[in-house]
């Protein structure tokens, strides 16, 4: 046992989803451990990463360790590029949350009722109402700033602050919105428009994934939180490598290795594996756990993105802030949804002629040139579009490469089906009729089912243990003590950022344990 101790809760992960429930157990005075597989980044050497980073290239949170995360994925033929795992997550105190961008949407009413209202993907066991209070919670927690649109999703609180203004040209959308008949709105920011928690408003520094003075939020905040109440500890560089259960259904401890070698053992009440949605499949099939109906691992999905982009004739004058401030849900949701799944759009200005000449080859005048020409010109539009549940789509354990403790590492295989397609060539149309309507010319398509960096699924929650593996409790079927927090128990992804409906199933996760038997 790690220093003969026993805990009333183990986390493993201290990305957004272990620490808001970490957090929420601590201060209410149960002892908490926290093991986390990376190590801590100290907040005052931002400057310094983003330096490296730009001077040399070094990578911007240089936190990959060769002999403890490695991967295997084959996904080229149904994506057409190899999916790096390593650039869509971040192993440390924090997760992803360390480098995300920092937007952040409600799920819609409707995005936990597709099989029933669509006849595709698979009904939650829960509904938006049944979580509603706690996305407000969790985006009081996070800090979360914007403007309830007409069509957003009803809530019942306020928004902690309010949105950003929108970039200049932007203003060019809303006629484009007036003239075609639909509806653009602002985005949801989990970055500060005023101070807010101690942190000051965002600077507009244009470099939104190391915010240089945390604006943006992390979840390392709460960490640091739970372990200011003293009853939570931090164990980092320690991997949680296998889950013991008896015969009963009770885990008897976690066996975790750090990075020098050490073997510890973690006793604890109840256990929450948050190790985000592929290492916490992997967990639970090294342990062989979870898998009594062969769901474990199966049904992972993604965000995709695709886009277009064209010119205007006057500059719009990009590059002020590092993100974008407008959104479009015209096409989200409705009767063609029972063709193709969820499309939301967003517009973009971020395009460095620099860089595009450099890859056509252009040195000299030539290239500064095309700066002169095309600098501020380019108009883009992004949509962010729902990837179906597929039982091909999975994390399985690879049979060829294993990491530092001789450990499986995990094989990662995205399957796309025939929706998923009809998907990306919807948003392709609609994205095509906007940037006409906006006067752009030689508009170009980016190459479909780009990655959002939003892993979802292998671990879905279901009433019958049959079709997932946790409960709407999200305690593993079969278990008594293990949970999973996290997107890793998503029956759908919808076509909107994950990070607020999991911080929210995280907090009534926490809740669930902290009431009475």
């Amino acid at each position: 046992m790690l220093g003969g101790k026993h805990f009333d809760v183990c986390v493993i992960g201290s990305g957004i989803a272990g620490a808001m429930a970490a957090h929420r157990l601590a201060a209410a005075g149960r002892s908490v451990v926290i093991l986390e597989a990376g190590k801590r980044f100290n907040r005052g050497e931002k400057l310094t990463q983003l330096r490296r980073h730009e001077i040399l290239r070094a990578p911007l949170w240089p936190w990959e360790d060769e002999g403890r995360d490695g991967f295997v994925v084959e996904s080229r033929s149904a994506l057409g590029y190899d999916y790096r795992l390593n650039r869509s997550r971040v192993k440390a105190v924090g997760g992803s949350t360390l480098r995300w961008g920092g937007l952040i949407n409600r799920y819609w009413e409707s995005d936990f009722r597709t099989a029933s209202m669509y006849g595709h993907g698979m009904d939650w066991p829960i509904s938006y109402a049944d979580i509603e209070s706690y996305v407000c919670e969790a985006e009081a927690e996070i800090g979360v700033a914007g403007v309830q649109n007409p069509s957003d999703p009803p809530r019942s609180r306020p928004l902690p602050m309010g949105p950003f203004p929108a970039k200049y040209g932007e203003d060019e959308w809303f006629k484009v919105a007036d003239r075609m008949g639909i509806e653009i709105g602002y985005s949801l920011h989990a970055r500060n428009s005023a101070p807010y928690d101690r942190r000051p408003a965002c600077a507009a520094f244009s470099v939104c994934e190391i915010c240089p003075i945390g604006a943006r939020y992390s979840a390392d905040i709460h960490v640091d939180k739970a372990l200011a109440t003293g009853s939570a500890e931090l164990f980092e560089n320690t991997v949680a490598r296998r889950v013991y259960m008896d015969a009963s259904g009770e885990v008897t401890g976690v066996l975790a290795t750090t990075t020098e070698g050490e073997d510890v053992e973690v006793s604890a009440d109840n256990y929450i594996v948050a190790a985000h949605a592929i290492e916490t499949a992997r967990l639970l099939l090294l342990s062989e756990i979870g898998n009594s109906s062969d769901q474990l691992g199966r049904n992972l999905m993604e965000h995709w993105y695709t886009g277009a982009g064209g010119f205007v004739e006057s500059s719009i004058y990009p590059y002020r802030i590092g993100f974008e401030t407008l959104e479009c849900n015209h096409w989200y949701d409705g009767p063609d949804r029972r063709d193709r799944g969820a499309i939301k759009l967003s517009f973009i200005d971020r395009r460095d002629p620099l860089q595009s000449g450099l890859r056509e080859g252009l040195l000299g005048a030539d290239l500064a040139q095309k700066d002169c020409d095309e600098f501020g010109r380019w108009v883009g539009v992004a949509a962010e579009i729902e990837h179906q549940p597929n039982p091909d789509s999975r994390v399985t354990l690879s049979e060829t490469e294993v990491d530092q403790f001789g450990d499986p590492v995990p094989h990662v295989q995205f399957a796309i089906n025939d929706v998923d397609r009809r998907t990306n060539d919807a948003a392709l149309d609609i994205i095509q009729t906007l940037l006409e309507a906006r006067g752009c010319k030689d508009i170009e398509a980016i190459p479909g089912f780009v990655r959002a960096h939003h892993h979802m699924g292998t671990c879905r929650m279901s009433d019958d243990p049959a079709d997932g593996v946790v409960d709407a409790d999200c305690r593993v079927h079969g278990s008594d003590n293990l949970f999973l927090a996290g997107s890793s128990v998503f029956p759908t992804g919808g076509g909107r950022q994950p990070t607020l409906t999991l911080a929210a199933l995280s907090l009534r996760l926490a809740d669930h344990l902290l009431s009475p038997a």
